[in-house]
């Protein structure tokens, strides 16, 4: 299942988990990541992982649904200039996902090259987006 934001994601794991959970603050310590149990007396094997880009909830069934959540970045604006000087001005952030080698001038794999990486650029560009503020990024290169 795919939903457009993290709100549209709760939403639909209240549909298939009907019933009450709180954090489990050790269980989420231990795998890094947020764990919420069924308060429930009556299904307390059932959990939900917050795993970022998605939703896992799972229950005592040994059933397991994914709520994957596909933001579409329309807010953010993305410009970029390559080496070669080309401009590209991308209205959507999702635009620039379809494009982002682009960026990448030797057109080589990248260890930046991770959804991960790019939710990052998304949600840094996303705190400069206000008031008219703006993010300019410089690279310098010295010879070795």
């Amino acid at each position: 299942m795919k939903v457009s934001s993290k709100e549209k994601a709760w939403e639909e794991v209240n549909k298939i988990f009907p019933y009450d959970y709180e954090k489990d603050e050790k269980g989420s310590a231990n795998a890094g990541y947020p764990i919420y149990t069924s308060t429930a007396s009556e299904h307390p094997q059932n959990w939900i992982s917050d795993l970022g880009n998605r939703l896992e909830v799972n229950l005592e069934d040994g059933s397991s649904t994914n709520i994957w959540i596909e933001e579409q970045g329309e807010d953010v604006e993305v410009t970029v200039i390559a080496k070669s000087g080309e401009t590209r001005v991308y209205k959507t952030y999702a635009e620039y996902r379809k494009d982002y080698r682009f960026f990448w001038s030797s057109g080589l794999e990248s260890r930046f090259e991770t959804e991960e990486h790019f939710e990052k650029i998304i949600q840094a560009l996303r705190m400069v987006n206000e008031d008219g503020a703006e993010m300019k990024f410089y690279r310098n290169v010295l010879p070795s």
